[in-house]
């Protein structure tokens, strides 16, 4: 039996109030909140490692900051990811609600039958300029002066590269005339995400070998 249809004798014959879902502009903020406190549980701690490297020139200590690099790396541009796919959706008044509890990596919906040709490229395309944005902060704004910094630059690399194996293809097809979800199902289909993070990631291990 499932949960739905269980009752109880003192709610039989009582339909259940409905959870209370919040409105779009509400969601926005929770999402911005929860993705901001991890962009700054992120950076803290790579922070945190990053000057316990440079004070201590402790071999572990360096590959702590490397580690941490990494994992920061990873989340911060998972975010910027996302957050750049919604910005190119919202650019272009697409229908693109946000999700009713938006705690995870991804924050919004996008309605296919509901938008255009143009809406979905819009919001393709932003995703990619997100992390390639993010490569151009790490490159201006951190000194490529350790390993662990190293790493930073690295891993946004290697996600850019495997965003843009995974989604440039998608792009251009729907440029060309093909329909937006059947293109998506297609590159979902056809292993370009896998290849996309093998070489990408073979290209940030690369990266960080010549500029160490």
């Amino acid at each position: 039996m499932s949960e739905a249809s269980q009752t109880t004798p003192e709610t039989d014959g009582v339909s259940s109030p409905k959870p209370i879902s919040l409105p779009d502009a509400q969601r926005l903020k929770l999402a911005a909140r929860n993705h901001g406190l991890a962009l700054l549980a992120a950076i803290t701690l790579w922070a945190a490692a990053d000057a316990w490297a440079m004070t201590s020139g402790l071999n572990l200590a360096t590959g702590l900051s490397m580690l941490n690099a990494f994992a920061a790396m990873t989340i911060i541009a998972t975010i910027f990811h996302e957050w750049g796919h919604f910005a190119g959706a919202r650019f272009a008044k697409s229908y693109s609600p946000m999700v009713t509890n938006p705690t995870g990596a991804f924050i919004f919906g996008f309605n296919f039958a509901k938008n255009t040709r143009q809406q979905f490229l819009s919001m393709s395309i932003g995703g990619p300029v997100g992390n390639w944005l993010l490569v151009a902060l790490v490159f201006l704004l951190v000194p490529l002066d350790n390993p662990g910094r190293v790493m930073l630059l690295a891993v946004a690399v290697a996600r850019g590269i495997s965003v843009l194996i995974f989604e440039l293809p998608i792009i251009l097809r729907v440029m060309n005339g093909g329909d937006p979800e059947t293109e998506l199902n297609v590159g979902q289909d056809n292993g370009s995400g896998d290849r996309g993070q093998v070489i990408g990631y073979a290209a940030g291990v690369l990266l960080w070998i010549l500029a160490v």
